[in-house]
């Protein structure tokens, strides 16, 4: 009886770990195609936007050319810890073993994939504040995004005045115009070196509000949709028919009613990034308790974004 009595917190650790580790995974499941994820292996970690050494130039057959970098901006993302803990109690675990401790585990696993997921919210729903600036010293969703910088001093980047500037929001509704206008802007931008900025602006983030709009652009009734032309009365064909939409607000948090955004998905994953100096786990805690088995959910991160042309924010106030 006392070796039986011992070994139930080790065979409660079975069940909490599994279904924390499930019940994290399929939270942010939902986030994965547009949100990219990194580990940190310092206090801090620095994401790079776009840079290059622009255009080749031509061979004159005897001396080589040599470039220079024409470098984009680094944003430094600051991880931070965050626990909960939770008591499972020796009656609970006896009477309902799978039962109770699975809840624990996936309870847990749900609270810390939904402190991340709000984190995610909160950094698109701050696109446009002015107070959360990225390395190129301005909002995310901006008019006067620099494109290129001329150099740093220690993490603090200068942007480069002869480089120009570029917008990458919209006041206009969210409307299969709006979106096709995005796109259009969205291919004119340069990178830093100069370079035509090659994307593919293929999925929507959309406020809930939103969705239902969304379903009839994308879905398979949408696929044709009449012209507003009054010299031209036929049904044209939907050219933003098949995009992908993600649905980027919840609560209180992420984009309000009108707010939209549209981007290269691919991209995305690679310039905004979800930091992990540990990623979430759940641990076992050592209790004087003899009655009491305590799990603390446990992890440290930080989100960010290193570059701003992958996406075009739509709010038309």
């Amino acid at each position: 009886m006392p070796s039986t009595f011992s070994n139930w917190k080790t065979d409660n650790y079975k069940f909490v770990g599994k279904a924390f580790d499930f019940a994290y995974a399929d939270r942010l499941n939902k986030l994965s195609p547009v949100v990219g994820e990194a580990n940190a292996r310092s206090i801090d970690y620095e994401l790079t936007g776009s840079g290059g050494y622009g255009e080749a130039p031509a061979y004159d057959g005897s001396n080589l050319n040599e470039g220079s970098l024409h470098r984009g901006f680094k944003t430094v993302i600051t991880p931070v810890e965050y626990t909960l803990s939770i008591p499972v109690g020796y009656k609970e675990a006896k009477i309902d073993k799978m039962g109770e401790t699975r809840k624990v585990g996936t309870k847990l696993g749900d609270s810390v994939a939904m402190t991340v997921y709000l984190h995610v919210l909160r950094m698109f729903a701050n696109a446009w504040n002015g107070d959360k600036v990225g390395g190129d010293g301005v909002s995310w969703a901006s008019a006067a995004h620099p494109v290129a910088s001329k150099g740093s001093s220690g993490r603090k980047f200068a942007a480069d005045p002869d480089a120009g500037t570029y917008s990458n929001v919209s006041t206009d509704a969210f409307s299969v115009s709006a979106i096709t206008a995005a796109q259009a802007r969205a291919n004119r931008f340069l990178t830093p070196d100069g370079m035509p900025f090659l994307c593919d602006f293929d999925t929507v983030l959309i406020a809930p509000e939103l969705e239902e709009k969304a379903k009839k652009m994308f879905g398979e009734d949408a696929r044709l949709m009449p012209t507003r032309s009054p010299e031209d009365d036929t049904n044209g064909a939907n050219p933003v028919y098949g995009m992908k939409y993600i649905v980027m607000g919840g609560g209180a948090d992420g984009f309000t009613a009108k707010q939209w955004a549209v981007c290269d998905r691919r991209l995305m994953k690679e310039l905004v990034n979800i930091v992990y100096n540990t990623r979430p786990m759940v641990l076992q805690s050592p209790q004087d308790n003899p009655l009491k088995d305590l799990y603390t959910a446990y992890t440290d991160f930080g989100v960010g974004w290193g570059d701003a042309r992958q996406i075009i924010f739509g709010d038309p106030g």
